[in-house]
């Protein structure tokens, strides 16, 4: 119930603001805006006029004429088009009748008024091809001057005429619009008018000039766009042609639209060449246009491309404003462009038809479209076809450009699939090759361990045949003749063994580890030492792994310490020895073995050239170590061996 009365109370106060406001404003006054009338029907009058020689004097008379009081006007259905026998133009531009004299043709319409008194009214004209006009106003006196040609009469061609009209006070009024007939153009169009309130007239004009006017501005400028991008691909890439035919195409369609949009030169001679420049460039745009399709059939059409070029030079220079012409040379041109652009229209369907690819197909289908927008806009031209279309041609970039893009874009698609096509078979030899590199590698790995077993098993071979078989034999020689006793023969045994246990220890896996290298020797040979009363010190720091000590190498440290042991044990008279190792300056590990024994002469025992010191040193050099031997007589012996953590 509470939502109930909210609701109603919101209602009611709507209701008292709605009630009020009607209140406060009146009684409304119903006010209609005049009427738009599309006049498809005229009254018209055909007047004699002077022949004047000069555009100027043409304005001058045009200007000052009046349709007669008592003409028999006549009625006229709109459009009204009537076609004019040829005139002729010299180089300079001035113009002189070669046909019957110039006259005025009036046409008058009636505007009933009614609505709004005050609504201001236009007249609307879309299309008038003709000679100068005036446009007058009669509202039960005499003719009132509205509109007067000037010198851009000739622009009226493609641009509607929007004129606004007086007050009326809603009185009915009377119209005339003339225009001279027989000097300028070849025939004489007059569409259909339109009157009525300015908003609603201007609507319509504009939507008139937007598809006259703005539409091929934008299209010539959307074309400049593409064939920019198009000069850019071929600049990149200079063997396809058919760019730089797209481009060059691009910017002559362009310059060729200009006519349909930008004011022409004041000047007679200026606008002459202007006008003859600006159409002379269709054929231009039909040598590249074609030239740029033609690329895409993969073969070459030298002939057919000789004949364009042939035709368009003749066309442009028989059409230059340079000699009198006794035709309309602008439709002779055109005619003979749609025949050429024709020919090769069906030339190039019968490329396709034998084969041709899919891009030269969508720009042949994009040529016949081109094909009847130029027919239509030729009978536009000629007066054959109502006024009232608008010129198609402008828009005839806009087929090419899409047949332009779709042959880009399925270059592009192909490009892009023959780089996956590429890709994909680069992927499959890679495979195929890093599978036959596996194989390989896993037939080098078999290979490379049976070599380094063979090797393994060399070096055993020979480190028991000069280690161990070398010392029994010759034990075992001196035993045959009766020069060692039985504790030498149990020495010689003791060190065969030492030796044995060495090479054992040497294959252990280490891992690299100089520590537990060291530990196993000093589990070898501590017994040994200790039973002779010798106290051993052990000193080890924290060392980096040597990632180059394999067993070979290992084998050579442990026989290098256990002789300097093994020379402690026999001739030091020691008491005690330390050994030590530990990191020198980050890159070199020293192993130090001190002793407290007799020590003795190095100089000495250098002359002597005693074998034990020369043997350590040796094996040094194959561990590309350096070995260092501190001694002298009664003051013990130092050895150290200066091993390096990396090492080539």
């Amino acid at each position: 119930r509470a939502c109930a009365g909210a609701c109603g109370a919101v209602v009611a106060v709507v209701a008292l603001a709605v009630l009020f406001g009607l209140l406060m404003a009146g009684p409304a006054q119903a006010t209609e805006p005049p009427p738009l009338t599309h006049y498809t029907q005229a009254e018209l009058v055909i007047v004699p006029m002077p022949d004047p020689a000069t555009l100027a004097e043409l304005l001058a008379v045009t200007a000052l004429q009046r349709p007669p009081e008592d003409a028999a006007w006549r009625p006229v259905a709109l459009p009204d088009t009537v076609v004019r026998p040829a005139i002729s133009t010299d180089s300079t531009g001035s113009t002189a009748r070669s046909g019957p004299g110039t006259a005025m043709r009036w046409y008058r319409v009636r505007y009933a008024g009614g609505g709004d008194a005050a609504a201001p009214l236009a007249l609307y004209i879309p299309r008038v091809v003709s000679g100068p006009g005036v446009l007058l106003m009669r509202q039960g006196g005499a003719w009132r001057l509205l509109f007067k040609s000037d010198e851009s009469v000739q622009e009226a061609w493609n641009r509607p005429l929007l004129l606004p009209l007086p007050e009326t006070g809603g009185v009915p009024i009377e119209l005339v619009y003339g225009s001279s007939v027989g000097t300028l153009r070849t025939h004489h169009s007059l569409s259909s008018v339109w009157v009525g309130p300015i908003d609603s007239v201007r609507r319509r004009a504009d939507w008139r000039a937007l598809l006259q006017l703005q539409a091929p501005m934008a299209t010539s400028t959307a074309i400049l766009i593409v064939g920019l991008f198009a000069a850019g691909v071929w600049w990149r890439r200079r063997h396809e042609q058919a760019y730089l035919y797209f481009a060059l195409a691009a910017l002559v369609w362009s310059f060729r639209n200009l006519h349909y949009y930008i004011d022409e030169p004041r000047g007679r001679l200026a606008a002459t060449w202007f006008w003859w420049a600006t159409n002379s460039s269709l054929a231009w745009v039909m040598l590249l246009v074609y030239g740029f399709a033609l690329r895409f059939d993969g073969r070459r059409h030298r002939r057919m491309e000789q004949l364009l070029l042939a035709g368009v030079l003749v066309s442009s220079l028989t059409s230059a404003p340079l000699w009198p012409h006794v035709v309309d040379l602008l439709q002779l041109q055109h005619a003979v462009n749609a025949l050429v652009a024709l020919t090769v229209t069906v030339y190039m369907t019968l490329l396709c038809w034998r084969g041709g690819g899919p891009e030269l197909r969508a720009i042949t289908l994009a040529s016949w479209v081109g094909q009847a927008f130029g027919i239509h806009d030729l009978l536009l031209l000629g007066g054959r076809m109502t006024p009232e279309t608008i010129y198609l041609l402008p828009y005839a970039p806009l087929v090419v450009f899409g047949s332009f893009l779709y042959a880009t874009l399925r270059r592009y698609v192909q490009a892009i699939e023959q780089v996956e096509g590429a890709n994909e078979q680069l992927e499959a030899r890679l495979r195929q090759r890093e599978a036959e590199l596996e194989a390989n590698h896993a037939r080098l790995r078999d290979v490379e361990r049976e070599q380094a077993l063979l090797l393994e098993r060399e070096r055993l071979m020979a480190d028991m045949h000069d280690g161990i078989g070398s010392t029994l034999m010759s034990s075992l020689i001196m035993l045959e003749h009766g020069q060692i006793d039985r504790e030498e023969v149990a020495a010689v045994g003791r060190e065969c063994v030492d030796d044995l246990r060495l090479v054992i220890d040497s294959l252990e896996p280490i891992e690299n580890d100089l520590i537990t290298l060291l530990a196993t020797l000093r589990y070898r040979l501590g017994r040994r030492l200790e039973a002779a009363g010798i106290e051993v010190i052990w000193t080890m720091d924290d060392l980096p792994r040597l990632a180059w000590l394999a067993p070979p190498d290992a084998l050579q440290v442990l026989r290098l310490l256990q002789e300097v042991l093994t020379n402690v044990l026999k001739h030091a008279g020691a008491r005690r020895v330390q050994m030590s190792a530990r990191l020198v300056d980050g890159h070199t590990v020293e192993v130090r073995v001190q002793d407290d024994g007799c020590g003795y002469d190095a100089q000495a025992a250098a002359q002597r050239g005693g074998r034990g010191l020369g043997n350590l040193r040796l094996r040094a050099r194959q561990l590309r170590a350096r070995l260092e031997v501190d001694a002298s007589p009664g003051r013990g012996t130092t050895v150290r061996l200066l091993l390096p953590v990396e090492r080539p």
